[in-house]
């Protein structure tokens, strides 16, 4: 039991968006044996896996299943709430340099507010004629949504950032 808690805890480590999670859920097939498919691959055979997007991951192990063997699905979901940099992140506001945010999921701003933020998703980066993808993540606290003092707020009642102005 300590072992797969301890795998868990690896797994969410190393999983800090819905992209990772697909990646290391992907690699972790691999490592057991799975082989990986295009979804628009025939299917054949046991041990097979594909990723749609790099955002979802489709596994299946028929392995000594009969025709009318029972079988499992199981799903999961890989995304969070969060927060996603924008299209045209760069912007200036009073002379700072800031990077335009926006909430995902249902993202409930006050607890991303005045706390050290590392960055991590897939970066989209042109290569001569085409895009490639990259998986990021820097852990070190590069970012910052910061909270104004409740007493410099107009009504004192506290503080409800307006998601399109404020992050």
């Amino acid at each position: 039991m300590a072992a797969s808690a301890q795998s868990m805890c690896e797994f969410i480590d190393a999983s800090p968006s819905p992209f990772h999670v697909c990646a290391t859920a992907a690699q972790r097939l691999r490592d057991a044996g799975f082989t990986e498919l295009a979804e628009t691959d025939a299917w054949p055979g046991t041990g097979k896996f594909f990723t749609v997007r790099a955002g979802s991951l489709v596994a299946w192990n028929t392995e000594n299943a009969g025709a009318g063997a029972p079988f499992r699905v199981v799903g999961g979901h890989t995304d969070s709430p969060n927060l996603r940099v924008k299209q045209h992140p760069d912007r200036v506001v009073a002379g700072w340099q800031v990077v335009a945010l926006q909430p995902y999921g249902g993202a409930w701003l006050n607890s991303w507010l005045d706390r050290d933020l590392g960055i991590s998703g897939r970066l989209s980066v042109r290569d001569g004629n085409r895009i490639e993808h990259r998986l990021v993540r820097i852990d070190d606290p590069i970012l910052r949504v910061p909270q104004l003092a409740i007493h410099l707020s107009e009504d004192r009642k506290g503080v409800s950032p307006d998601p399109q102005r404020h992050v």
